[in-house]
């Protein structure tokens, strides 16, 4: 494994390459208040067959965190990362926010997206955003509280949300331990991403939902494979958000038939 770090405005992003260059390439992307080793668990099994590239989201993990840099430019800071290792295409697997900001990269660059594996996500057309904003009006009010005077509750929140099992519990708050309050600026100007209408590139998409998901993330995963050419959708039982946390065996064999069948 390398690991580099790029300059990105004024903030430092950092990513780790498992290199095989004559393997296709699968770039992980996680959620929120996570970082990339939240795919610690996983990784081993995808790098027999795919080159890996994992992303600190801005504000996450190893990555900085800027006023001026947030996840509506990591479209742009992907390129960079794809280019600089000379990377013509990819595969995205990405975990909530993560999925958002792949449909972002693949509406701006949609020549370089190859598939996508959404887990615990929504469409960021067709209006999925703006019903999945308006459920968490009251929630995220008393989050805004946490956040500014209960830290440890407000992580665990978004823990809570993301395994049912201890052991995935476990995995995703060590996988936040470096998230800090100043990481929630990565959210200003997402909603870039909900201007567009229609994607530019019809994609196959393997969209992934736990058995006790939110509804609202439910409802909107049912409107993915519903509204979104080439979306399959498929629910696990006994797993929440982060699927691959609580079934990690079952979600590695899915993920890998989806994959094989749409190398190119």
């Amino acid at each position: 494994m390398k690991d580099y770090t790029i300059r990105f405005k004024d903030c430092s992003i950092y990513y780790e390459m498992h290199e095989n260059k004559t393997k296709p390439t699968l770039v992980f992307l996680h959620g929120y208040t996570s970082s990339l080793n939240v795919f610690e668990s996983i990784i081993v099994t995808f790098k027999k067959d795919y080159q890996l590239l994992l992303i600190d989201l801005p504000g996450h993990g190893k990555s900085g965190v800027s006023s001026a840099v947030g996840f509506k430019d990591m479209p742009e800071i992907m390129k960079s990362i794809l280019d600089y290792q000379e990377i013509s295409s990819a595969y995205f697997l990405g975990v909530d926010v993560g999925s958002l900001v792949a449909q972002g990269f693949g509406h701006i660059y949609p020549e370089h997206v190859n598939a996508l594996v959404s887990v615990g996500s929504y469409s960021i057309y067709h209006d999925s955003c703006k019903k999945v904003s308006n459920e968490h009006v009251f929630s995220n009010a008393l989050l805004s509280f946490k956040w500014l005077f209960a830290f440890k509750k407000y992580l665990h929140h978004y823990a809570n949300i993301a395994a049912i099992t201890e052991t995935g519990l476990t995995k995703f708050k060590t996988s936040q331990t470096q998230f800090k309050r100043s990481g929630l600026k990565a959210y200003k100007g997402l909603n870039r991403f909900y201007k567009w209408d229609k994607p530019t590139k019809h994609y196959p998409i393997y969209v992934v939902c736990g058995e006790f998901e939110e509804e609202v993330i439910k409802d909107a995963s049912i409107q993915f494979e519903q509204k979104v050419p080439n979306a399959l959708l498929e629910g696990f039982n006994k797993s929440k958000r982060v699927v691959f946390l609580d079934q990690p065996r079952l979600f590695i064999e899915h993920v890998q038939t989806f994959l094989k069948s749409h190398l190119k």
